[in-house]
């Protein structure tokens, strides 16, 4: 049987996808080692990888609850400002921050990628953006993530500003006791400064944490 051009085009490119995702999988992301100064420092956001887990297209969240769903889980509220460069003279307003992580138990909703039309809204949850205020600022609801095979608790985060490259990157939350893998033994983490480790304020309720994205 004779394959087209374009039949074969397609499957080159099928092949040349299946191979990609078999090179992602059989080397996993490795993050660049930082230097003891670069650990302490905490100068424009450092990117991190998106993960396997990412879903696009997802709404504005309703009144910055992530966890519209209900998830059991222990609540918690971060937030923090959006600035253009590294001191905080420049907010950017209207900007864009879509935040996803897994439940409490490590899964994530869905446990896949893609566009969000491939789901049901049922199968979607703890994914959502918030938009900056005047000031830069941002807020969201959520619960505190789980820990799963190979990776410490953490957050994702795209932060898109007009003017700006897109910003991808992760938020760690301190482990608990008992976890397999703490910020120092995360390979992602590795790549990050220490201020990318939240500090959670347990003293209110919800405990709340703060980061400010510097792009």
């Amino acid at each position: 049987m004779k394959i087209g051009r374009r039949g074969f085009l397609g499957a080159g490119a099928l092949l040349a996808a299946l191979g990609g995702a078999a090179i992602y999988l059989a080397k996993p992301f490795q993050a660049r080692q930082l230097s003891a100064a670069e650990k302490q420092a905490c100068g424009l956001t450092v990117q991190a990888v998106e993960g396997p887990y990412h879903v696009s297209g997802m709404p504005e969240l309703k009144d910055g609850n992530l966890n519209s769903t209900k998830l059991p889980g222990v609540p918690i509220e971060i937030s923090g400002h959006v600035y253009d460069g590294l001191d905080a003279t420049k907010p950017l307003a209207g900007a864009a921050v879509e935040i996803w992580h897994a439940d409490s138990d490590g899964s994530y909703h869905p446990n896949g990628n893609g566009p969000a039309s491939n789901y049901k809204p049922e199968e979607i949850a703890l994914r959502g953006l918030v938009l900056t205020d005047a000031e830069g600022r941002y807020r969201f609801d959520t619960i505190y993530p789980g820990e799963y095979s190979g990776r410490t608790r953490h957050i994702h985060f795209k932060v898109r500003a007009a003017g700006k490259p897109e910003l991808t990157t992760q938020l760690i939350v301190p482990a608990k006791p008992g976890d397999t893998l703490t910020f120092d033994d995360d390979d992602i983490a590795e790549g990050l400064p220490n201020c990318q480790l939240l500090t959670l304020d347990e003293t209110s309720s919800p405990a709340k944490a703060t980061f400010d994205f510097r792009l």
